[in-house]
């Protein structure tokens, strides 16, 4: 199966969901050639991209690792339709159907909803936690107006859909409809509610055949591989001494579930928490206050304490702060935790563009996906690297307020030394 995502978290969130089949799972930062892996989840780094740079770069993956009757392809959007989400779905299919040749007529099926996080979809539009998408603060601070249905978005890239409403999703006809709409739509729009509509929805799009382009967030991805009857017997079993140290969380996403999540992990009196304001980061070096936090930093992880760097914006203005100049930022952080790479004993990072500043800048190209946290909060560790580091990434918007603190729970209780087993459980 082979995952293609505009973002790191993205990729990782979306490769768990299949890792926790038993699945040999890579996330690999960009085209990391042939991957020794039943699942390869790549960053093709896109959310920000230009659309025509997007669209080509989503297309040179498909055709480089999507060739095949039975590789599974799945284009992972963003479960809030951020980013270049139509013309990036409109790339993957023509590079789909290319590789197929004109004998077969290839679909997408899309299904954006991920329950668990609080995305749904009803009559083709994205709703969260209840709430219309135009209506939250997801995309307050974008560039462009939010789709007020996800056919309207996929118009602007000249594709045709057909929603497949939540009562045909539940009824005894979802195969007969989605054969019948295929014939002249492009994308078949598939509201979802629960993840049992969701594993409805893979099961009944097995009968458009395995060339089929799958599309969503984590949440369609959950149901494919069973849904395809790609499921290990047995779980992988991982016997490895890890890295030990302090964790490290590196929070650049400035939403508000990321900011309240961060407020309730500094209130542990034994982890220091440090808030670095843009100007700052901005600064770098140059800066007597950046300097002033890289060493209190150094004195923290140097006496194995956990610790916290995020960036300190007043609340109502802190998605514009930090999403307008999300990979400036995302990179000065990557650059204040840049010699702490050999020090800690595990990363935390939160946002997509923020993992990936901080692995390129540690030199971290891969990631061999374990398990998971929570939903949609894979617990990978870094391959092909100099040290095998426990590794956990969450999308900025994910997540309940005590996540964080779950996450360094999580990290207390791994075992570091390999005694026991590190198997992934498969999902019955």
């Amino acid at each position: 199966m082979l995952v293609i995502a505009d973002d790191l978290t993205g990729a990782a969130d979306c490769g768990v969901a299949c890792a926790g089949y038993g699945l040999r799972t890579m996330v690999a930062l960009d085209d990391c050639g042939d991957a020794d892996a039943d699942v390869l989840a790549i960053d093709a780094d896109t959310r920000a991209a230009a659309p025509e740079q997007a669209a080509a770069r989503t297309a040179r993956l498909v055709r480089a690792h999507g060739g095949g009757r039975e590789i599974l392809v799945y284009k992972k959007l963003d479960s809030t339709l951020r980013g270049n989400v139509a013309v990036e779905l409109a790339a993957a299919l023509d590079a789909r159907r290319a590789l197929a040749g004109k004998d077969r007529r290839i679909v997408a099926v899309l299904a954006p909803a991920f329950p668990a996080n609080g995305r749904t979809t009803v009559n083709g539009r994205l709703l969260v936690h209840g709430r219309p998408l135009e209506e939250t603060e997801l995309w307050q601070y974008e560039r462009n107006e939010p789709p007020a249905s996800i056919a309207r978005l996929l118009d602007a890239a000249q594709l045709r859909s057909a929603v497949v409403d939540l009562n045909t999703v539940r009824g005894d006809t979802l195969q007969d409809a989605m054969i019948a709409l295929a014939r002249d739509a492009d994308v078949l729009v598939c509201d979802a509610e629960t993840d049992a509509d969701l594993r409805m929805i893979a099961e009944a799009s097995l009968v458009l055949g395995r060339e089929t382009l799958w599309a969503g967030s984590a949440g369609l991805a959950y149901h494919l591989p069973p849904a395809a009857g790609l499921v290990q017997m047995q779980a992988e079993v991982l016997r490895i001494p890890l890295a030990t140290g302090s964790a490290l969380f590196v929070i650049g996403s400035g939403s508000s579930a990321s900011r309240e999540q961060a407020q309730l992990l500094a209130s542990c009196s034994d982890m220091l928490m440090i808030r670095i304001a843009p100007s700052v980061l901005r600064a770098g070096e140059q800066s007597p206050e950046w300097l002033r936090h890289r060493a209190t930093l150094e004195r923290a992880l140097g006496a194995q304490r956990d610790a916290a760097v995020t960036i300190d914006v007043e609340p109502r203005a802190a998605s514009a702060a930090v999403s307008s100049q999300e990979p400036l930022l995302a990179a000065a952080l990557a650059d204040l935790v840049l010699p702490f790479a050999d020090a800690v004993g595990a990363l935390v990072a939160t946002g997509g563009e923020t993992a990936r500043a901080v692995f390129r800048a540690w030199g971290i190209t891969a990631l061999h996906v374990v398990g998971e946290v929570e939903p949609g909060l894979p617990y990978s560790i870094a391959t092909g690297w100099r040290r095998l580091l426990p590794v956990l990434t969450k999308a900025g918007g994910f997540g309940k307020p005590e996540t964080l603190l779950n996450c360094r729970q999580f990290l207390r209780n791994l075992d570091r030394e390999g005694a026991k087993r590190a198997a992934i459980n498969k999902r019955t």
